[in-house]
């Protein structure tokens, strides 16, 4: 009698098991975390509206030669399209340089007052890093003067190219930093050519 318990009790158990683990493997395509929902990206989205701030450390070289150096500041706002890890914007800032003034105390007298870039950028996002490259132009305003000859112009404007390699890194949900390089070669103005090698540090919100 015994016997008969223990063979009824262990048959159950085993019709028991079964039956959970038939009902498991007919489920287990849907149970596995992996194989439910999607998989999160492993980079961050760049994609709308975005306004910052910027300061700047600029070498500012004329045809002559001869170059000066000093800070500018300033802001920028743009938008970005973004596909994947593909990221394509544009943006457009503005600087004010004053200090960047040339004079070599006998006969060129040249300054270059504030400018305003207008670039396009291609991007690769990776994790909350934004590394790009950067295309475009600039509008440069300029004071110049040849005391020997007696002429010169004050707010002569000048377009100029703009290149460059930046990243951005999202340090928030909406906030993200800058570091960038970006050179501008300006066109002949009052007869002297200058372009500048910029280094820059920004903060920006995106939206």
């Amino acid at each position: 009698m015994v016997n008969l318990r223990r063979g009824a009790f262990a048959l159950a158990a085993i019709a028991t098991f079964a039956g959970m683990d038939r009902a498991h493997s007919a489920d287990w395509p849907l149970d596995p975390p992996p194989l439910r929902g999607t998989i999160a990206p492993s980079f961050a989205r760049w994609d709308g509206w975005q306004v910052g701030i910027e300061g700047a450390y600029t070498n500012m070289q004329v045809s002559s030669g001869n170059f000066t150096n000093g800070p500018a500041f300033g802001g920028f706002f743009g938008y970005n399209w973004q596909w994947d890890q593909l990221v394509i914007g544009f943006d457009v800032g503005y600087k004010y340089a004053s200090v960047l003034d040339f004079n070599d105390g006998v006969s060129t007298q040249f300054k270059l007052i504030d400018y305003v870039p207008i670039r396009a950028r291609f991007g690769y996002a990776v994790g909350p890093f934004l590394p790009y490259a950067l295309l475009g132009g600039a509008i440069g305003r300029f004071n110049y003067s040849f005391p020997a000859l007696g002429t010169g112009k004050d707010n002569a404007f000048n377009a100029g190219f703009v290149t460059g390699l930046g990243v951005d890194w999202l340090i928030t949900p909406g906030v993200f930093v800058r570091a960038e390089w970006e050179y501008i070669a300006f066109a002949s103005v009052g007869g002297t050519m200058s372009q500048l090698n910029t280094g820059q540090l920004a903060i920006g919100v995106k939206f």
